[in-house]
């Protein structure tokens, strides 16, 4: 009963947090160049997909080491849902071709979850924190803060690098209003009172600090400190390139978000809830409820309980705790918390959690 009480408590508390997550699109869906359209050509490609969309899918390249994973890799065609191949025009004024071939390949989602989960690795969800890079840029002591005015090449290059892995990324931008708050000194002596109010104009879920640095001769630094839910990450990266540097910044920072939000499943725990939901007009918007709890990566099941007027109350099956369905319906807006969890009258280990749909499309 005490393990109950403390276990409500927490749910309690997860109801002051804030949010701001974003919904990532085509996370199943991955584009690579290719120079012809031959089968085996095709093939290569496909290996090369797979192993992206298993990264963008539980949030790091561990389930790639695993030996489980060896035959998944060798027959990726299997995964593919669909492929495609398409035409876009060449930017580069160095290239002389004028069009590039891309093959566009959608994976089934059921089948890459399953592997993962079968073989004991984290589902990442669409469901995303969005993070702040607040970055100085200093080459040979010419310093830049990081922005798409005045560094384009380097946001580009870390939006590249970002959307690889599923990872939800903005940058400041360093207007009148941003440079009022914060120079590039703050940033590198990492003067974060300073960073903070600043940061607070985008209400982003992480802040991470930054600076690339390259010397003639000497290569390439990146060092960095990245900060959310009361956690506080810092860590250093050498290497020949400022592209090495940027794509280990990505990885690191979505390993570390992985850790925290890509949640294992444990299929074992079977746990049970009831979910009462107001202000759901008609069925169509009943039916969006329970769709929306199905994506959910912890939900297993969801089923209707009850039917009184606008209010719905679903009995939901879970694969992880509580506390992980709360913390990923906060990071949506679909679903506002109206009051604390309650320990439901149908038995003493049945836990029931009230909200209200925000009903953002209009339904019938």
């Amino acid at each position: 009963m005490n393990r109950k009480f403390f276990g409500l408590l927490a749910l309690a508390l997860l109801m002051i947090q804030p949010a701001n997550a974003v919904t990532v699109g085509d996370l199943y869906t991955i584009e690579l160049p290719v120079a012809d359209q031959t089968t085996s050509l095709r093939l290569e490609a496909f290996t090369e997909a797979f192993k992206r969309v298993v990264v963008k899918a539980s949030g790091s390249d561990d389930a790639l080491q695993s030996p489980a994973f060896a035959r998944p890799i060798e027959h990726s065609s299997r995964y593919v849902k669909q492929f495609s191949y398409v035409v876009r025009e060449n930017r580069d004024e160095q290239e002389i071709d004028a069009d590039l071939l891309y093959l566009r390949v959608n994976f089934d989602q059921n089948l890459i979850e399953s592997l993962l989960r079968d073989n004991g690795f984290p589902v990442w969800g669409r469901e995303r924190p969005g993070s702040l890079l607040v970055i100085s840029y200093d080459v040979n002591e010419t310093i830049k803060m990081v922005s798409s005015d005045t560094t384009p090449e380097i946001v580009d290059m870390l939006d590249k690098a970002a959307l690889t892995r599923g990872l939800p990324v903005l940058f400041p931008l360093m207007d009148l209003e941003d440079m009022s708050l914060v120079r590039v000194g703050d940033v590198i002596s990492r003067h974060f009172e300073k960073i903070n109010i600043m940061a607070s104009r985008y209400t982003p879920d992480v802040l991470a600090v930054g600076q690339i640095v390259g010397r003639s001769g000497k290569g390439w630094e990146g060092d960095w400190e990245v900060r959310f839910l009361d956690q506080i990450f810092k860590w250093r990266y050498k290497d020949s390139s400022k592209e090495a540097v940027i794509d280990q910044m990505a990885k690191h920072l979505t390993r570390i978000l992985a850790l925290e939000y890509a949640l294992e499943d444990h299929k074992s725990l079977d746990q049970q809830l009831l979910m009462s939901v107001s202000s759901v007009s008609g069925i169509n918007s009943l039916i969006k409820v329970q769709q929306y709890l199905l994506s959910l990566n912890v939900v297993d099941s969801v089923r209707v309980s009850l039917i009184d007027g606008d209010m719905v109350t679903y009995q939901v099956g879970l694969r992880n705790e509580v506390e992980d369905l709360q913390r990923l319906i906060e990071f949506g807006q679909v679903l506002e918390q109206e009051d604390f969890p309650q320990l439901s009258a149908q038995g003493e280990d049945v836990i029931t959690l009230s909200y209200t749909y925000l009903d953002r499309g209009g339904s019938n």
